[in-house]
């Protein structure tokens, strides 16, 4: 845990936060589970001052000042320590700052008092995803999607997760949903928090995506795709022959350069 980096004034309300939700969900509790939380009386005009300092929060937030957001975000669950909506904004805010426990604990009340607020388990599998706990990250996935299967960000996330799991159709398969769902999803950031993929690449990695891009008519990225598989020593010529993924594209000028220069590579 990184509050050593914090504010004294907000350490000891992340220390307060961490005790609360520890006492009653231990850390790895399981996607599936409730936490129990403690809610408190809160009367109308804190409500109103919460939803104000919150939207101030947003505002912040919007200009990736996340520290400034964070600041609005705490100040609003502490006037409305009930509202999940603020407290999976805290996590967003403290995740974005890299503060991963904390992050945690705000996500776990969030889940404690909506447990069918499916933004929440997304953001804590992407927290699971960003700490390098693949297995809880897709527990947290797919209870998010089993909870709101329309939202096309939980499905990139999950296809993510395949991908850096080496189960790249399974991948290619939750990303195409997304899509569908949202033809503009890989071209906007979102307000949550998104699984990023690695930078490392292998053969198949690259392939599988290359495939991915050309289905969905992304000529730029799938030559750049297979340019790098190409580099990473991919040899399979057939494949880019007869792949129907690359239907959408073979007649854009670009593949048909690259399909001229991977034939005499691979033949050679």
């Amino acid at each position: 845990m990184r509050t050593g980096f914090l504010p004294p004034e907000i350490r000891s309300w992340v220390r307060n936060l961490l005790l609360l939700v520890l006492a009653v969900v231990p850390p790895g509790t399981a996607a599936g589970c409730r936490p129990a939380v403690v809610r408190v009386p809160v009367s109308p005009e804190d409500i109103a001052r919460c939803n104000a300092v919150a939207s101030e929060g947003d505002v912040a937030f919007a200009r990736k000042d996340y520290y400034a957001s964070l600041i609005k975000y705490l100040e609003a669950g502490r006037l409305n320590p009930n509202n999940h909506v603020v407290y999976n904004k805290i996590g967003i805010a403290y995740s974005r700052l890299g503060f991963f426990t904390e992050s945690f604990a705000a996500f776990t009340r969030s889940i404690g008092l909506s447990p069918k607020y499916s933004y929440a388990y997304n953001n804590m599998g992407s927290v699971y995803f960003a700490t390098n706990n693949k297995k809880k990250a897709e527990q947290y996935f797919k209870k998010a999607i089993s909870l709101k299967g329309d939202d096309a960000s939980f499905h990139i996330n999950l296809g993510t997760l395949y991908f850096e799991k080496s189960q790249f159709e399974k991948g290619i398969q939750e990303w195409r949903k997304g899509l569908s769902l949202d033809p503009g999803i890989l071209k906007r950031s979102e307000g949550g928090l998104v699984a990023a993929i690695s930078q490392k690449s292998s053969p198949e990695k690259s392939y599988f995506m290359a495939r991915f891009y050309a289905s969905s008519g992304d000529t730029e990225r799938a030559v750049e795709s297979l340019q790098q598989a190409l580099k990473d020593g991919f040899t399979d010529l057939k494949a880019l022959l007869t792949e129907h993924d690359f239907d959408a594209i073979r007649k854009e000028e670009k593949f048909i350069e690259f399909m001229k220069y991977a034939v005499q590579l691979l033949k050679s």
